[in-house]
């Protein structure tokens, strides 16, 4: 049997890429967030905090659930931004490590912008563990992306 090979030319990534950014930027703005605090400079406090509350008396799974879903929310929303940015900047030429590093780089850039973006706005709150989660998000997206080399997807 006869395998086809799906091309997806470069400008359609860029593009796809872009979307994905201006998805990000309008849930980071539009959502509802925490109202008490306006900075949690700390990553992963609360979830700390929970864990050492766990041995004292059991947690429910509202409580845990509040605090480990929007950490999960937060890794995936970055995993398509991360995966289009790997393919938008891989090249034969750029070293794969590079385009890796620059991956993480401008993710870790774009959610340090949200995040300060988010300080000004009445509603929202500047959260360390967003930039960590956001972060790891877009390495999770760069790993798919360097992955799809093996699947037989060739981006262009």
């Amino acid at each position: 049997m006869q395998q086809r090979e799906i091309t997806i030319k470069r400008p359609l990534t860029v593009f796809l890429l872009l979307l994905a950014t201006l998805c990000i930027a309008g849930v980071t703005v539009w959502t509802a967030g925490n109202s008490y605090s306006k900075v949690h400079p700390i990553p992963f406090e609360e979830v700390r905090e929970l864990a050492g509350r766990v041995d004292e008396r059991p947690v429910s799974a509202t409580i845990l659930a509040l605090l480990v879903v929007p950490i999960i929310a937060n890794v995936l929303l970055f995993v398509p931004w991360g995966f289009l940015m790997f393919i938008s900047l891989y090249s034969v030429k750029r070293p794969t490590v590079q385009t890796y590093l620059l991956t993480v780089l401008l993710g870790l850039s774009l959610t340090l912008a949200i995040e300060a973006y988010q300080y000004f706005l009445p509603s929202r709150v500047a959260d360390a563990t967003d930039v960590a989660s956001n972060s790891l998000g877009a390495l999770l997206g760069a790993i798919l992306g360097h992955m799809r080399l093996r699947v037989r997807f060739e981006f262009v």
